[in-house]
């Protein structure tokens, strides 16, 4: 079993288990990647913002689409924690809206051709993250240990990303303010994220409710934390591009 380290009279208490999920992802070694630093501190050139985005890009489309598969899993009183983070993804039922186009509207504001993206390289870290991450959102065809609920490990993957994904729009804002486009709508996420970690974590929740649930919910949780090391990496060699 994996350790959780909550005292065992409070194990499946629902603050204290969604208190140690946050705090697993963020004492992850991911939470403090040198690419938060390095968009801290760095403006990025046109070129390196191309190579940036269009990565950002590629990862952030193969999620929207493993969440749709992830909410055919989910027994029918978990699917609503994941349906409005999909709806909002999706421009809220307004196709012009969809998060895609404020990434390449943001491109082009800081003077990136949309087309160009199409031709940038996708980095290692990237593409291993993007092979790897399918396993834990969409675990039914996956090796994975046989006693853990599937829809669970699901449930743990989505709540790493969004967790995370909290600091990742939180640095890259810092990093377009030397472009003053730190107040561009694609940074409405650092708001939207904290929504949709609130969610996850209530789906996360859903599930650890006994010891194999829990269990569950933590080993989807961790495999993409580690995950995210190889994203992270991908996306500070695009950044450096």
């Amino acid at each position: 079993m994996i350790e959780t380290t909550i005292d065992s009279a409070c194990l499946f208490d629902p603050i204290i288990v969604g208190e140690k999920l946050r705090a697993i992802a963020f004492a992850h070694d991911c939470a403090r990647h040198p690419l938060f630093d390095y968009l801290d501190k760095t403006p990025l050139s046109k070129a390196q913002i191309a190579s940036f985005l269009a990565n950002y890009d590629a990862h952030a489309s193969l999620l929207r689409r493993l969440l749709l598969k992830a909410a055919t899993l989910m027994p029918e009183e978990a699917v609503g924690y994941i349906l409005e983070n999909v709806r909002n993804e999706y421009g809220n039922g307004n196709p012009d809206h969809r998060h895609q186009l404020q990434l390449f509207d943001l491109g082009i504001k800081a003077g990136v051709e949309v087309s160009d993206l199409k031709h940038e390289t996708i980095m290692s870290g990237v593409a291993d993250y993007i092979s790897i991450v399918p396993n834990f959102y969409f675990p039914e065809n996956s090796d994975h240990p046989k006693d853990l609920i599937k829809p669970a490990i699901a449930a743990g993957a989505i709540t790493a990303t969004e967790i995370l994904a909290i600091e990742e729009f939180r640095h890259m804002q810092n990093s377009f303010r030397y472009l003053s486009l730190e107040h561009h709508i694609w940074f409405d996420h650092v708001t939207v994220e904290c929504e949709h970690s609130e969610e996850s974590v209530a789906l996360a929740l859903f599930f650890a409710k006994d010891e194999i649930g829990l269990e569950s919910v933590l080993y989807g949780l961790n495999s993409v934390l580690d995950a995210n090391m190889h994203l992270y990496s991908g996306l500070l060699e695009a950044a450096k591009t």
